[in-house]
């Protein structure tokens, strides 16, 4: 009997190792899903691990960042800064790793705002490569850019949805443009097929103003969008009908 006791105790002591090992690994590509109260916003992120050390990649309105943090067994809390106007965000995310690769838990910004989030692993390029239908132009007034628009635009890998809502009259454009950061009005001018347009973002930690350049062609709007201090966007919209 001794021995039968000695033999379990021996083989559970040697399985300890491995036990101890088992950690969850969240290496690769993610989209993570913010609920926040002005809507929800999709942002890529890339995870690298090693052990319980955590470093990647955010992608979000205001650019894309580095960050660093931890996960032991399935806590998951990164951080990481965004520079806004001269001044820095500090943003905090804390979650659990759950199973059939997902996460979830609360962002904190700066200890002015929280959000949900919720993440899942961003498919292989194989998967997302098909192609979408083309849209079919809606048939407008030349030169006039009134009326809806889905705009997109691009930070990095990360795909931006807005909504804008455009009056002309003559050159001057006014309106109204649909962030994460709620409606926000819009002035600018249309001459001949090129646009520009300006709008101020309120952040916890300053004024962010943004300036929309581009030009009107068959199939929409396409140009460069500029935050200042934080670079060029490349943006595109279309007409909704």
């Amino acid at each position: 009997m001794h021995r039968l006791k000695l033999g379990v105790a021996t083989v559970v002591f040697l399985a300890l190792p491995v036990l101890a090992s088992a950690q969850t690994d969240i290496t690769g590509a993610w989209i993570v899903t913010v609920n926040s109260p002005q809507g929800q916003m999709d942002l890529e992120t890339t995870f690298k691990q090693d052990g319980e050390k955590i470093s990647g990649a955010v992608t979000s309105p205001m650019g894309s960042v580095d960050f660093t943090g931890t996960l032991v067994k399935n806590d998951l809390a990164v951080n990481y800064s965004v520079p806004i106007q001269g001044q820095t965000l500090e943003i905090r995310m804390t979650g659990v790793v759950g199973p059939d690769n997902t996460m979830a838990g609360a962002l904190d910004l700066g200890g002015m705002m929280q959000a949900e989030w919720s993440a899942k692993r961003k498919p292989a390029e194989s998967a997302t490569a098909a192609a979408a239908p083309a849209a079919t132009p809606a048939t407008v007034t030349p030169g006039s850019v009134s009326g809806k628009w889905n705009i997109t635009v691009q930070m990095g890998a990360q795909a931006l949805p807005l909504t804008g809502v455009f009056s002309q009259s003559g050159d001057a454009v006014t309106g109204t443009i649909t962030t994460p950061l709620g409606d926000l009005p819009v002035t600018g001018t249309m001459v001949g097929g090129a646009l520009t347009l300006q709008f101020t973002a309120q952040t916890p930690q300053g004024d962010m103003n943004v300036t929309m350049n581009g030009q009107l062609g068959p199939g929409g709007l396409s140009g460069k969008s500029a935050i200042a201090g934080l670079g060029e966007s490349d943006w595109s919209a279309t007409r909704v009908e």
